[in-house]
This record gives structure tokens, C-alpha cells and sequence, in this order.
């Protein structure tokens, strides 16, 4: 588990990197971060949709390498950098419940 959280440690250090757009589309209110590690739409948009499947994509393979190196499901790995992810999300930024509800942090 040691290991998991290091390396997840690893891929959050690397987010913000490849986070242009999908920092630019959290401020707008247009995607936020769910607690399975993945993004989605507080208010659907065929353009924001776009976005966040090409974002998930990318996130649920890295989910998967990293769930195969460490002997764990990529649920779960997805689920602690979801946890993570919304702790570190600024305020004003959306952010979905544990039970699919949206709001704003």
C-alpha cells in the first residue's frame, strides 16, 4: 500500500503538466473532479464532454499501469487519486459527492 501511495503521489506531481485545458475548464465551471478519480460535467456540453473523455481516457490508463505494477485493482487507484484530487481542488471549483451530487468547493 506503501508503494501505491508513492507512486499515486507521483502521478499527482505530474498532473499539473498536462493540465492547461482541464485547469481552464474547472475555473470555468464546465468539469470537475468525481471521487473515482475521473472528471465529469456539473453542466453538460458537447464540448466539455470532448474533454473529459479524452482526460478520463488518459487517467483510467494510467489507473490501470499503475493498479498492474503495485497487485491492486485500478478502482481503487483511481478512487485514492480521486480523494486526493478533490482535496487539492482550489475553492469555486466543482466537485462530485460520493453520492453524485455536485457542488461547488
Amino acid at each position: 500500500m506503501k508503494a501505491l501511495v508513492l507512486v499515486l503521489l507521483a502521478f499527482l506531481c505530474s498532473l499539473p503538466a498536462q493540465a492547461g485545458p482541464l485547469e481552464d475548464a474547472k475555473r470555468a465551471g464546465q468539469l470537475g473532479e468525481r471521487p473515482d478519480g475521473y472528471v465529469g460535467l456539473p453542466k453538460p456540453s458537447s464540448e466539455a464532454q470532448r474533454l473529459a473523455d479524452e482526460i478520463n481516457a488518459k487517467r483510467r490508463e494510467a489507473y490501470g499501469e499503475i493498479a498492474k505494477r503495485n497487485n491492486a485493482q485500478p478502482e481503487a487507484v483511481g478512487a485514492l487519486t480521486g480523494a486526493r484530487l478533490i482535496d487539492q481542488s482550489p475553492p469555486g471549483t466543482w466537485i462530485m459527492d460520493s453520492h453524485g451530487t455536485w457542488h461547488r468547493k
